[in-house]
């Protein structure tokens, strides 16, 4: 979910560049069987509750392929997205499978994979009866984005006045329907998902901004982060990955817009 970490503790990891703790390599990760894999939760279709509990979405799957081209277990772990970053460093979490933009703060922090696994962008919606296709058509009224998140950077970059921020995209379509939030950003594919399952929102104007997550993981891993990449690509020669995003997406996000 493209997003920044806002706890005290992450926020200062960051502003320092603090070396991170020695982490587990790929040899620690097979001899304990299993790959703890962190995602929000809260994103769909990316990362969500499935009715017996367990996580289900582009996410979730592309986490469980990867263990599986590991050789391990896959542990899927719900984390509050702002406390991603300081689990890979603390190694609570092996992988953060999050939907994680790439910023300078955060590379000072943790690893990113060489290539993003899927391409997306910044995109504001609001209630399909709303007039608005801008920002500037909101006339500063709350715009509701998830806590932490590079959306929440962009509005107060652009000194928004009013961002209301919640734990996830689930908060946030309960609020546009209460009347809370005038509009929200989130990524594109997000928005357009839930307005084909039924939420009552319509995208507003071109998009805001390009935006390519990654995988990431813990500093100082070379052996599992070269394991990690041949997974992955692995997973976009066989067609693997873009299965996986024409099943949750319902298109291939898995190339940059202009080779599809």
């Amino acid at each position: 979910m493209s997003r920044l970490s806002k706890p005290l503790l992450t926020t200062l990891l960051l502003t320092l560049g603090v070396t991170s703790v020695a982490h587990a390599e790929l040899g620690d990760i097979r001899s304990r069987g299993e790959l703890r894999v962190a995602m929000s939760g809260e994103y769909p279709p990316f990362s969500q509750p499935a009715p017996d509990g367990t996580l289900t979405g582009f996410d979730a799957d592309v986490a469980r392929e990867i263990a599986k081209r590991l050789g391990v277990k896959p542990v899927l772990i719900k984390a509050e997205f702002s406390s991603i970053i300081a689990g890979l460093q603390s190694r609570q979490f092996d992988l953060a499978v999050a939907s994680q933009s790439k910023t300078p703060e955060r590379e000072r922090a943790i690893d990113f994979l060489s290539r993003p696994y899927y391409y997306d962008g910044f995109q504001l919606f609001v209630p399909k009866a709303s007039g608005a296709k801008a920002l500037k058509d909101l006339d500063g009224k709350p715009v509701a984005v998830a806590l932490g998140t590079v959306f929440e950077k962009f509005l107060r970059d652009q000194k928004y006045p009013s961002v209301a921020t919640y734990s996830g995209e689930q908060e946030i379509f309960l609020a546009l329907g209460a009347g809370r939030a005038a509009g929200m950003i989130t990524t594109r594919t997000v928005g357009s998902v839930a307005a084909k399952n039924g939420q009552a929102i319509k995208a507003a104007g071109p998009v805001l901004q390009q935006d390519n997550p990654y995988i990431t993981l813990g500093k100082n891993q070379p052996q599992f982060k070269a394991a990690v990449e041949k997974a992955l690509a692995s997973m976009r020669a066989d067609g693997t990955l873009r299965r996986l995003s024409v099943k949750y997406l319902g298109s291939d996000v898995t190339v940059p817009a202009s080779a599809r």
